[in-house]
C-alpha cells in the first residue's frame, strides 16, 4: 500500500494491540460497557460487532471506542467476520526425512519423536533458528531449516501473534498485499480509512459479495489526497454507504480509524450486502492447492540434517536468460480494443446485449462521441452518472439517469466518464473498466449491441494477470507472465477480430480480462508495473508467447501443435513443472486441457518459488533465444 513509516514505541503499541483484541472479557450487548452510552452514535454498531463475536471489550466494562485500530487488529476482525480458521493457515510441512521433534529450541533438548518427510505441522511460534510446532504427536521444536511454511510468511509477523493466521489468510486470498512490499504487513501500525476501504473492497471481491450501490455518487473535497491505489475502493464503499464524508465533504483518507468507526463500517458493510455469513474458511490441504505447492524432497539426510529439497543444479538446465536489448521494438498500438464477454458478436462469441447500462463510478457524468481510430473524440455530454442505451439497428438511443434522451446515428458511438473508471452493468454482470466504452451495432443482428472497451495496454495487462495466473503468485513468475501477456495481446492487434472493431475478446479465446479486478499493490500489479512497456522478441519481431497451465513435463513444439514453425517454441523436457507435478490438484486434467506449447504456468511458478529463478531466466527457458525490448 503506502511506503513504510516509522512508529515510535513499537513495543508499547504491540502490547496495547494484544490487550485490545485478546483480553478475555466479553459482553452480550453494548450496554455492558460503561464508555458506550445509548445516545452514542456508535451504540448500535458496537452492539452489532460484539454480539457477532468480532470485537471484545478492552476490559469487562470498557470498549475504548476512541482507541485506534491497528492493521493486525482490523485483519483479525475481518477474519472473524469471514469465519476463518486462523490456525489452519499456519500449516507447514517437514522437508527432510527422519527429523527430530525436540522438547526445546536447541540441539541439546530432548527428542520427543522423529517425523518423516512431508509430515504436517502447525507453526505456533519461532525462537531463533527453531520453529515451535504442533504435530499429531504433540508440540515441540524443529530447526527452521527443516520446516517449509505452506503459505505466505511476513517478515514482521510472528507466528505466535493472535493476528498471524488471519494475516496469512488475507494475503493468500488477495485481501491484503503487504505494506511497502509483499514481505511486510506492519501489524502494529494504525490502519487508515483508505486502507480499510481497500481491504473491504477486496474482501467483497474474494468472497463473492455483491454490495448495494444505493448512495448517490459524490466526490470528496479532499479527493486529491486519496492514494491512487485506494480511489476505486473508497468510492465503491462510499456508494455502498459503508463510509461517509465529514460535514465539510472531506474523507480524510489517511486518518487512523478508531474502534467505534471500525464497528460502524463493519455494520454498514453487512447491511450493504444484505447480511453476510459463510462456512469455516480453512486453508487448503498442502499439496492440493494452487497456493501451497511444496517441492518434493530427495532421498538422504536424517536426524536434524535436512535433505536437499531441490534437485542438484547439475540435474537442471543451465540458466540462459532472455537478453535485454537497448534497441526498441515497434508496436502497432498503445490502446487495445477488447470485446467484453456476453456483449460481442463474432464467429466464436455469439451473444450480444439489447440494452446496455453504463454507470460512471466517479458520479461526474459522461462525455459521448466517437472513436477516431483509437482516440476518443467528444461530441456531447450528460451530467447524469448513468445512461441506458438501446438501438434499432440504425440509431442508438441513450436515456440518462435524469430521463433525458440522446440519439446517435451510425454504426457506433463511444462514451467515457469525465473522471475515474466506468462501471458496466449488464446481464453479463457488473465490472469496472478503465478507458472508454464503444457501443457498436452487432454484425448481422439488428437491435443488438456489441460493447468494446478501449483501454491502455498496461491497464489491460493488470486486468489479465489476476485471472490468468493469480495476484498472489511469486513476483518473478508474474513478471514473466506480464511480459508474455503484453506481447501476446500486442501480436493480435489488427488481427482476426479487426472486422468486428476489436483486437481481442475478453475470454480464454484471447486472454481472460475482467477490467479493474484489483486495486494497486498486489503482486500482479507490481509485476505489471515493474515490466511496463517490455516485450519479448525474436529477430526484432514480437514473439508468439503462448502459455498454458501444464505440459505434463514435456513442452510441445509449435510445429507439433500445427501452429507453424517458430524457432523459440521448441519441444523439450520441463523438469521444473515435473518437480511439483505431484503437488498440483487435478494435474492430469489440466495437462489434458492444455495445448502444452510455450510457457507452463505451473512450471514458471516452480522456477520462481522452488528454484529462485528470475523472470528473464523463466522466459529464456520457455522461449529460448529470445530478447527483451521496450516498445516504441
Amino acid at each position: 500500500m503506502t511506503g513504510r513509516k516509522r512508529f515510535l514505541r513499537a513495543g508499547v503499541a504491540a502490547m496495547l494491540t494484544a490487550v485490545m483484541i485478546l483480553t478475555p472479557f466479553t459482553a452480550a450487548q453494548a450496554a455492558s460497557f460503561g464508555d458506550v452510552s445509548a445516545s452514542s452514535w456508535y451504540y448500535n454498531a458496537v452492539d452489532f460487532v460484539v454480539n457477532k463475536g468480532l470485537f471484545q471489550g478492552t476490559s469487562s466494562t470498557s470498549f475504548s471506542p476512541s482507541a485506534s485500530m491497528t492493521r493486525g487488529m482490523f485483519i483479525t476482525v475481518l477474519g472473524r467476520y469471514a469465519n476463518v480458521d486462523a490456525g489452519s493457515w499456519l500449516a507447514g510441512k517437514v522437508t527432510g526425512s527422519d527429523v527430530n521433534l525436540r522438547s526445546g529450541a536447541g540441539m541439546n533438548a530432548g527428542v520427543v519423536t522423529v517425523l518423516g518427510q512431508g509430515s504436517a505441522v502447525t507453526i505456533k511460534g519461532r525462537s531463533g533458528d527453531w520453529y515451535q510446532v504442533g504435530t499429531g504427536s504433540g508440540d515441540g521444536y524443529i530447526n527452521a531449516s527443516y520446516v517449509s511454511p505452506g503459505f505466505h510468511s511476513f517478515s514482521d509477523v510472528s507466528y505466535d501473534k493472535y493476528y498471524a493466521g488471519y494475516a496469512v489468510w488475507a494475503f493468500e486470498k488477495g485481501v491484503v498485499s503487504g505494506y511497502g512490499s509483499a514481505d511486510t504487513f506492519n501489524p502494529n501500525g494504525n490502519i487508515t480509512r483508505q486502507e480499510v476501504c481497500t481491504m473491504l473492497s477486496r474482501f467483497a471481491s474474494v468472497m463473492g459479495i455483491g454490495l448495494s450501490q444505493n448512495v448517490g455518487a459524490s466526490t470528496f473535497t479532499d479527493d486529491g489526497s486519496i492514494s491512487s491505489w485506494a480511489r476505486d475502493s473508497v468510492y465503491s464503499m462510499q456508494r455502498s454507504g459503508v463510509v461517509q464524508g465529514t460535514n465539510t465533504g472531506a474523507f480524510n483518507p489517511k486518518n487512523a480509524v478508531t474502534r467505534a468507526e471500525t464497528a460502524a463500517m463493519i455494520q454498514r458493510f453487512d447491511s450493504a450486502c444484505g447480511g453476510f455469513s459463510c462456512g469455516v474458511q480453512s486453508a487448503p490441504s498442502l499439496g492440493g492447492s494452487d497456493q501451497s505447492v511444496t517441492p518434493p524432497s530427495t532421498e538422504g539426510g536424517g536426524g536434524d540434517n535436512n535433505s536437499n529439497s531441490v534437485p542438484p543444479s547439475g540435474e537442471m538446465p543451465q540458466d540462459v536468460p532472455a537478453t535485454q536489448l537497448g534497441s526498441a521494438v515497434s508496436i502497432p498500438a498503445s490502446v487495445i480494443r477488447v470485446g467484453l464477454p456476453g456483449l460481442v458478436t463474432t464467429g466464436t462469441f455469439t451473444s450480444s446485449a439489447t440494452s446496455v447500462t453504463l454507470q460512471d463510478a466517479g458520479g461526474s457524468g459522461f462525455e459521448y462521441g466517437y472513436m477516431d481510430g483509437r482516440t476518443f473524440v467528444a461530441g456531447g455530454s450528460t451530467a447524469s452518472g448513468s445512461v441506458t442505451v438501446t438501438t434499432d439497428g440504425y440509431t442508438f438511443t441513450a436515456i440518462d439517469g435524469a430521463g433525458a434522451s440522446h440519439t446517435v446515428s451510425g454504426d457506433a458511438f463511444a462514451v467515457r466518464p469525465y473522471g475515474g473508471a466506468t462501471t458496466l452493468n449488464t446481464s453479463a454482470g457488473s465490472r469496472t473498466y478503465r478507458g472508454c466504452i464503444e457501443l457498436r451495432q452487432a454484425a448481422g443482428m439488428p437491435g443488438y449491441i456489441s460493447v468494446i472497451n478501449f483501454v491502455g495496454i498496461e491497464d489491460f495487462v493488470k486486468g489479465v494477470l489476476p485471472n490468468e495466473f493469480g495476484s498472489y503468485w511469486p513476483i518473478e513468475t508474474l513478471k514473466a507472465a506480464a511480459v508474455a501477456a503484453r506481447t501476446h495481446i500486442m501480436s493480435m492487434v489488427n488481427g482476426a477480430y479487426n472486422a468486428y472493431g476489436m483486437d481481442v475478446v475478453a475470454n480464454d479465446g484471447s486472454q481472460t480480462y475482467r477490467g479493474v479486478t484489483t486495486s494497486g499493490g498486489e503482486n500482479s500489479d507490481l509485476a505489471a508495473d515493474a515490466t511496463a512497456g517490455l516485450y519479448l522478441t525474436y529477430g526484432g519481431q514480437l514473439c508468439v508467447t503462448s502459455y498454458s497451465a501444464c505440459n505434463g513435463g514435456t513442452i510441445r513444439s509449435s510445429a507439433d501443435a500445427g501452429w507453424g514453425s517458430h524457432p523459440y517454441l521448441v519441444g523439450k523436457a520441463d523438469p521444473y513443472e515435473a518437480a511439483v507435478a505431484g503437488e498440483i490438484s487435478n494435474y492430469s486434467g489440466m495437462v489434458s486441457a492444455s495445448h502444452r506449447v510455450g510457457m507452463s504456468q505451473w512450471g514458471a511458478y516452480a522456477m520462481a518459488k522452488v528454484y529462485g529463478k528470475t523472470y528473464d531466466v523463466i522466459l529464456g527457458f520457455y522461449f529460448p533465444g529470445t530478447n527483451l525490448q521496450y516498445g516504441a
